[in-house]
């Protein structure tokens, strides 16, 4: 992965449960991304076909990241106000730091790879040069 892992994030699209949370992707020209799902620690990614993209799982401050073969694919691990996203091998794929309702994300040379603005349920993802790479809109399931 050249960058940080919240880019595969936009790819994703989930799965139908019951007691879950959900977060629709939607790309800069309006059409969906995707979806995904989130059971207890466990969040599940599918494309906009509904074909599976893959899983997440989180313990403590740490996300393992897994592809639709079950394959590792990288790991996360918070520590405060800052995520560092690591590959299946251990280099580092870039972090991120939150401030606010914003979140900064950086490669790992350290150059920018773009922010996220959080405003109620909606969070709108910019590339590093400013202009829009979509948004998402979070709905709990009751």
């Amino acid at each position: 992965m050249k960058a940080s892992l919240f880019v595969s994030a936009f790819l994703f699209c989930a799965s139908i449960a019951v007691n879950a949370h959900d977060v629709n992707f939607f790309r800069s020209n309006g059409l969906s991304a995707g979806r995904s799902r989130t059971q207890g620690n466990i969040t599940y990614y599918y494309h906009s076909n509904g074909l599976s993209a893959g899983r997440s799982r989180t313990e403590g401050n740490t996300t393992y990241y897994y592809d639709s073969k079950g394959l590792s694919v990288g790991h996360s691990r918070t520590q405060g106000n800052i995520t560092y996203y690591y590959n299946a091998n251990g280099t580092s794929a870039g972090k991120s730091k939150t401030e606010g309702n914003t979140t900064y994300y950086y490669k790992s040379n350290g150059l920018s790879a773009g922010k996220s603005q959080t405003q109620g349920n909606t969070t709108y993802y910019y590339k590093s040069n400013g202009m829009s790479a979509g948004r998402s809109t979070s709905q709990p399931k009751k």
